[in-house]
């Protein structure tokens, strides 16, 4: 049972599986169905059935992104966009038959599936569904006669009216293009016009949730998600902070990283009320301390002290964009911003790898005046010293030797 929809913008084949427990009753793939399909079509499948442990129905409506194919499940070979999931108890086969064929024929209709395609959450479903009913014309079983054949329209009706006055409760309006990988436009990004009304508003959002991000993480199949946040907090800590220790010459090391690490970390997720948020130091915070730590050595400042007044103009910073809903302004920082800072990271570090190579040269340096016809004549004596370092005649006279009684000859060099 299937039917077909195109449009210019979709298109559909949405399609009902009938399924009767414990067996599932799949087409063969239809060639010939497959050439009446145009190009880019996409498939929604309807999927009900019946077990024996469910005491009420359960209902799932998926849209997947992207489309993805799903062999054995559709008639013919196309992209799956959608999948409607209808399992309840025995004993209600006809009446969830019937519920798939009604998605089956919402899908093929064009506004919609746009619906479909733009919602974000179940309301913007059941206000498509309302629309839906309202320009639907229906019979009632028992005021019409079956055998009486009912004259289609003359005219078939044009939806451009449904789309453009069919207002969703999030404010899209049906059949209005909008960016899926764009859009950055939700409720937690709009101004407020008070000061930290934002920040209210987040903890209104959060404040029903607060509780059950920690009471739900209490479970044996979090021990893997505790693992792995710990690895992963953990390596970036060490491994920037024994970066910064030969940055700095060892101001700021391993240890003073994972101290901070964790200190800001317990805070941001008792206070953010998310506590699966990964902290620590990054590229671009080791190349910032670095930049700030030859400063620092130029000018004879304290690196230290400096830090802590960064630190604390930073605080109050972001205080000031909290009060004054400055995060608004993230739905203008497009992907481009974000790779051209990533490139920016990048050139620094392999310009410092490059420079470190060619100070190589300097510290060990080549000895280009080697005759290697007597590479193998020459040799290594030790001499006594013309002008002694403090430390060697220290040396000498704490354990009262001479110069003189050293057998210089006989000495060897250990490497």
């Amino acid at each position: 049972m299937h039917s077909i929809h195109s449009s210019s913008t979709h298109r559909f084949i949405a399609r009902a599986v009938w399924v009767v427990a414990p067996f599932i009753l799949f087409f063969q793939i239809d060639l010939h169905f497959m050439k009446k399909i145009p190009p880019g079509a996409e498939a929604c499948n309807v999927l009900v059935g019946e077990l024996e442990f469910l005491n009420k129905p359960v209902v799932a409506f998926v849209r997947i992104s992207p489309a993805v194919l799903i062999n054995g499940l559709a008639e013919v070979p196309i992209a799956t966009r959608f999948l409607f999931i209808l399992l309840g108890p025995l004993g209600r086969g006809a009446q969830f038959h019937e519920i798939g064929r009604s998605i089956a024929t919402l899908m093929t209709d064009e506004v919609f599936h746009d619906v479909a395609y733009k919602a974000k959450d179940r309301n913007d479903l059941i206000a498509g569904i309302d629309e839906f009913l309202d320009q639907v014309t229906v019979l009632p079983p028992g005021e019409w006669d079956p055998s009486i054949r009912i004259e289609p329209p003359k005219n078939v009706p044009s939806q451009e009216k449904r789309k453009k006055n069919n207002l969703l409760p999030n404010g899209l309006v049906e059949g209005e293009e909008e960016d899926e990988d764009g859009d950055h436009g939700g409720p937690e990004l709009q101004r407020t016009g008070r000061w930290f009304g934002g920040l209210f508003l987040d903890i209104k959002r959060k404040g029903p949730h607060y509780l059950s991000d920690y009471s739900d993480a209490i479970s044996l199949q979090c021990v893997a998600s505790f693992l792995f946040l710990y690895c992963a907090c953990m390596s970036p800590v060490i491994t920037f902070g024994g970066l910064l220790g030969e940055a700095t010459e060892g101001r700021i090391s391993a240890i003073e990283s994972l101290f901070g690490a964790s200190l800001t970390g317990i805070a941001y997720s008792l206070f953010a009320g998310q506590p699966l948020t990964i902290l620590g130091s990054t590229g671009p915070v080791l190349v910032f301390e670095k930049i700030l730590f030859k400063f620092c050595k130029e000018y004879g400042l304290s690196y230290l002290s400096l830090r802590t007044c960064i630190g604390l103009w930073t605080a109050f910073l972001c205080i000031l964009l909290v009060a004054t809903d400055a995060s608004s302004l993230v739905c203008y920082i497009t992907r481009f911003t974000e790779e051209a800072f990533a490139s920016l990271i990048c050139i620094i570090f392999i310009y410092e790898a490059l420079e470190k190579l060619l100070h190589l040269g300097e510290h060990y340096p080549f000895n280009k005046n080697n005759n290697l016809d007597k590479l193998t004549t020459y040799s290594c004596a030790c001499v006594e010293p013309s002008d002694p370092a403090n430390g060697t005649i220290k040396f000498w006279e704490v354990n009262n030797i001479t110069a003189s009684e050293i057998y210089w000859e006989a000495l060897e060099v250990k490497v």
